[in-house]
């Protein structure tokens, strides 16, 4: 998916269910998304949670996140959609995994 001009980017999907994760631990339900931008020399992965999703609090990848940095990759949920900004670099930069 491409971005406006103004860097924003809107895509449609299934909600999906939880998923096994290391040592058969329980992962709550997440988006894996891969980030491309010009200047970058790799591809950037992260994550997007659910904010209404109560096993959040169990996922064993969101809680290796300091407390402080996890809103980085939890959609907040309104007027029936969920909205994540995905922030490059500054104070707000979202939370990104090596794989």
């Amino acid at each position: 998916i491409s971005t406006d001009a103004e860097g924003r980017f809107t895509f449609e999907t299934v909600k999906p269910g939880s998923v096994p994760g290391p040592d058969n631990e329980v992962q709550a339900p997440h988006l894996v998304v891969g980030v491309f931008a010009r200047g970058l020399l790799t591809r950037l992965v992260t994550r997007i949670y659910f904010s209404d999703e109560a096993a959040n609090v169990e996922d064993p990848i969101l809680r290796r996140v300091p407390v402080v940095r996890r809103p980085t990759l939890i959609a907040e949920h309104r007027d029936e959609r969920y909205h994540l900004d995905i922030v490059l670099q500054g104070e707000r930069e979202t939370v990104f995994f090596d794989v």
